[in-house]
């Protein structure tokens, strides 16, 4: 991605994501981050839809010291917001892994606030977690909803998480939307740009 940071705050960084963004910016976090979305052409009325929540702090957690996440342990319940019920980790023969590939918006973002998603955590060189919950949340604003693929692990693991590798959306689609989804897929291992059908995935 090639962010115009001459015109945005004096200084040319060619920032490839949120991340370095906010970290190279001299910007405070929230004007960044608003900058950030404006140079996605994101309407600056729907960025403040999320950018000025209360609860919106988590976004930018992975731009403090990184800490050990300490994962909800209560499965059952982060199962049941996956896959509408639990898992039979003992029984059900998935090697410890069970793949989703539907996640939406809401359901991404319920994760992280009751603490079975750790917003930094990333599959590889994918988006964070956080930045991937930013993305589909400024896509909805315009209509798009993306959704989410990846899996979660099981309590008897010590790898136990929710890890995000992919995202797609399905329907009719314009060519800012197929362009602003390439940038911000651009690293990707698997990318499909069609006029109905955008995919990424990390491997």
């Amino acid at each position: 991605m090639q962010l115009d940071c001459k015109s945005m705050t004096g200084v040319i960084h060619n920032c490839p994501n949120l991340k370095q963004c906010l970290e190279n910016s001299p910007l405070d976090r929230q004007e960044a981050f608003r900058l950030y979305f404006l140079n996605l052409n994101i309407n600056p009325d729907d960025i403040d839809i999320y950018v000025d929540l209360p609860d919106a702090s988590f976004l930018f957690s992975s731009f403090s010291p990184r800490q050990q996440f300490n994962y909800n342990r209560d499965y059952r319940t982060r199962d049941t917001i996956i896959f509408g019920q639990p898992i039979d980790w003992q029984n059900g023969g998935t090697g410890g892994i069970s793949y989703f590939y539907t996640l939406t918006v809401e359901q991404l973002q319920a994760l992280i606030e009751q603490g079975f998603a750790d917003p930094e955590d990333r599959q590889n060189s994918s988006p964070t977690i956080a930045e991937f919950l930013a993305f589909a949340q400024a896509q909805k604003s315009q209509g798009f909803d993306f959704t989410f693929a990846g899996y979660v692990v099981s309590p008897d693991r010590e790898d136990y998480r929710v890890s995000i590798d992919g995202i797609e959306w399905r329907g009719d689609v314009g060519h800012p939307v197929i362009s602003t989804f390439e940038i911000f897929a651009e690293d990707a291992d698997e990318l499909e740009l069609k006029s109905n059908f955008l995919r990424a995935w990390w491997d």
